[in-house]
């Protein structure tokens, strides 16, 4: 998914384009100030200049990496979902999240591991949602994130499917949708209800209902 990056000027007294490598960290930076952010008090308030206070930077450098406050948050749905996408973290000595499971079940149960370790994901994530219902570039950021989504997860199914693992008559595309609104759903249930239900018995239920 493309990241906005309006660079038209440096900020005052800055002459020249920074390293890439110092631009590149500053960027991340900003993101990250603008994610922890928005989960500790919602969109509603944030501030640019709380950002690039949290980031270590002023005003001005904020406005350099990405332009307009709108342009951020944009971008601020990249860095969310990277999150969601990098293997979560294993324990010290114990085999890796998807190691020895089936694709379906590794894809479940590494989504909820994900969602566990990695503070405020599901809050940022359902705040950018809802701005994403009012602003056309959020929504379009969003639209290609679940696109690719999507897309992996029919992969996974297409592959159990030929393996025997999963039912025959298995529409693809269909289940990668039921399987990623699960996961969407059971992140909102469970923000609000932490013990609403079990993920992983559900996740295994959901395995076994598509199981060949």
């Amino acid at each position: 998914m493309a990241q906005p990056n309006a660079k038209k000027r440096p900020p005052k007294g800055q002459a020249k384009a920074e390293p890439l490598e110092l631009g590149d960290r500053r960027r991340h930076d900003l993101l990250e100030a603008a994610y922890l952010l928005i989960g500790e008090r919602g969109l509603e308030g944030l501030r640019t200049r709380d950002i690039a206070a949290r980031a270590g930077v002023n005003i001005s450098t904020l406005h350099y990496y990405f332009g307009t406050k709108e342009a951020l948050l944009v971008a601020v749905v990249d860095h969310a979902s990277g999150k969601f996408t990098a293997p979560p973290p294993a324990s010290r000595g114990a085999a890796p999240a998807h190691a020895g499971l089936p694709g379906l079940r590794g894809h479940l149960e590494g989504a909820w591991r994900t969602f566990k370790s990695t503070p405020y994901l599901s809050v940022v994530l359902q705040e950018l949602v809802l701005r994403g219902q009012r602003d056309a570039a959020t929504r379009a950021a969003f639209r290609a994130l679940y696109d690719g989504w999507n897309d992996i997860v029919e992969e996974v199914l297409r592959s159990e499917i030929k393996a025997g693992t999963l039912r025959r008559d298995l529409d693809p595309r269909a289940g990668a949708r039921v399987v990623t609104s699960f996961i969407i759903g059971a992140m909102v249930q469970l923000g609000v209800n932490p013990k609403a239900f079990d993920f992983v018995d559900l996740a295994r239920r959901i395995e076994h209902w598509l199981g060949a």
